[in-house]
């Protein structure tokens, strides 16, 4: 049985991340319900197969520099991430001598650093999806992000299911049209159960404006936090352009699957 698409209601899933990049903010601009998928397995390792969730680049003048939440992992086996402790009393600070280190003479530092980044840091939790998601909320209103923040770790949001099933019933739940995909979902979702249930995978093909960074060339793939300190907090939404595009419009296909553009 198809949903009751209507509404045009736009959901977005994401698991928490540590301030992440212009193109998490981009998707929950465009956002109806956002909910954390918090309940489920925090990735294994260190390097790149921790992704960017319990960490994130920032540019310095050595050049990409990294923000990292040192979490429990020995003896801890598999571990859901909103039962993820967070170890090491000291990283907070070490966090916001870092950040002071590089962003001192941006044009916006005190200002951001004043109700953006000491805010984040005020969170005490212990609790390592608390952390992530409060860095995400505190940052979203400035680019007018108006959804709350919900979590699958609370309240029932079909934990019977996993995968793409526990993915369309939840969107069944809140009456979702729309799913607004990252672009990595094109490595794995599966369209057609979606389409049987009228709901549509959206991606965005976001773009964000250059703006004067500190040291050197230009990059996109950092914390959101280096916009906000170089560009300002009235001005930092105008740097984000978005395209919402249904993904058999998509333009670049492989096989008849969206395909990250080139």
């Amino acid at each position: 049985m198809s949903i009751n698409t209507d509404s045009g209601l736009r959901l977005v899933v994401t698991q928490p991340m540590l301030m992440p990049w212009h193109g998490m903010f981009s998707q929950l601009m465009m956002a109806d319900r956002i909910l954390i998928y918090d309940d489920v397995q925090l990735p294994h390792g260190g390097g790149a197969s921790r992704g960017f969730m319990t960490r994130v680049q920032l540019k310095s003048p050595q050049g990409i520099d990294w923000l990292s939440v040192p979490v429990q992992r020995a003896g801890h086996g598999n571990q859901r991430i909103c039962d993820v402790k967070v170890v090491d009393n000291d990283w907070r600070s070490k966090h916001l001598s870092k950040i002071r280190q590089i962003y001192k003479k941006a044009p916006y530092f005190d200002d951001v650093f004043e109700h953006v980044v000491a805010p984040i840091y005020q969170n005490n939790s212990e609790n390592l999806s608390d952390f992530l998601v409060d860095s995400m909320r505190i940052i979203s209103p400035f680019f007018g992000v108006t959804a709350t923040f919900e979590r699958t770790s609370h309240g029932v949001w079909s934990s019977e299911l996993s995968g793409t099933d526990r993915l369309i019933e939840i969107c069944r739940q809140v009456g979702a049209s729309d799913y607004i995909s990252g672009h990595g979902g094109m490595n794995y979702i599966d369209y057609v159960p979606f389409e049987k249930n009228g709901i549509k995978i959206n991606y965005l093909s976001y773009q964000i404006k250059q703006y004067d960074q500190l040291f050197g060339d230009f990059t996109p793939y950092i914390s959101i936090i280096d916009l906000l300190f170089c560009v300002g907090l009235q001005n930092a939404r105008n740097y984000l352009e978005n395209d919402l595009v249904y993904w058999k419009d998509w333009p670049q296909k492989i096989n008849g699957r969206p395909a990250k553009l080139n």
